[in-house]
């Protein structure tokens, strides 16, 4: 099921706790990404110890934070609270790839079937896994996503809605943070890393092409932090149409007959 390239650089392993009982039936991978969060990632992860779904299995994978103590705050975070997960695992990228390449690291290294992605400045209600898990097994998506609560420099409610992809050609309206299938990350190609950005739409318009369709749960369960920008106005312009032509090469619309 590996998508990553042979030449990829393996990643070093910088903290690793794993019970020795069988693998629960019913665990779930959470990836949380971190590149320099350290002053909020403990915020993160507190949110996932809190969680009601009980069998978790926590990969944290860092791009090669430089500028923190992310590493250090990591370990001592992990250390502190394995036994609450049935694995706890810390993999630091050698080079900064991106946060395609880490969530793609993420998913090889999941022992899960299923997948929560959230990044490590973000943080989850109590009952998200437990309600994202339930509505994947029992309506038989290839992932589910929730509606989102924006919090930090802007306070406000996400734009989530019920998947629709003629709707999400036109924009982008679900967050990454939600819970995937590995074979459903796997049968897509997983993360692409695109240099202008937008790889979170980019993973979305490859389920549409594949013609899968995530559930939406209509419930407020994810924390998304919201932070302010140093572009201007005309740069972010200037950004958002170059994407918006790449999105369209890269998932071009079907043509219409004449």
């Amino acid at each position: 099921m590996s998508i990553l390239k042979p030449w990829a650089p393996a990643g070093n392993v910088e903290f690793s706790f794993k019970k020795k009982s069988r693998k629960p039936k019913d665990l779930v991978t959470v990836c949380v990404t971190n590149f320099n969060y350290a002053a909020v990632i403990c915020e993160c992860l507190d949110s996932i110890v809190d969680q009601t779904h009980e069998n978790i299995d926590l990969v944290v994978v860092d791009d090669l934070s430089e500028r923190d103590e992310s590493i250090a705050v990591i370990t001592e975070w992990m250390e502190e609270n394995k036994q609450r997960f049935y694995r706890a695992t810390l993999i630091q990228n050698k080079r900064n790839q991106g946060p395609s390449f880490s969530r793609n690291v993420a998913f090889e290294n999941a022992l899960g079937e299923a997948v929560f992605i959230m990044d490590a400045d973000n943080t989850v209600y109590p009952k998200a896994l437990e309600k994202t898990y339930a509505a994947l097994i029992n309506g038989g998506f290839p992932a589910v996503y929730t509606q989102i609560e924006e919090f930090g420099d802007r306070k406000g409610i996400g734009h989530a809605d019920i998947w629709d992809p003629a709707r999400m050609k036109q924009n982008n309206y679900v967050d990454v943070m939600a819970l995937i299938r590995k074979d459903a990350w796997a049968r897509v190609g997983g993360f692409c890393h695109i240099e202008e950005g937008w790889e979170d739409y980019d993973f979305w318009l490859k389920f549409i092409d594949c013609d899968l369709n995530p559930g939406y749960l209509p419930e407020i369960l994810c924390r998304y932090r919201v932070h302010n920008t140093s572009r201007t106005a005309t740069e972010a312009l200037s950004a958002h149409y170059d994407l918006e032509l790449v999105m369209e090469f890269r998932h071009p619309s079907p043509q219409k007959e004449s």
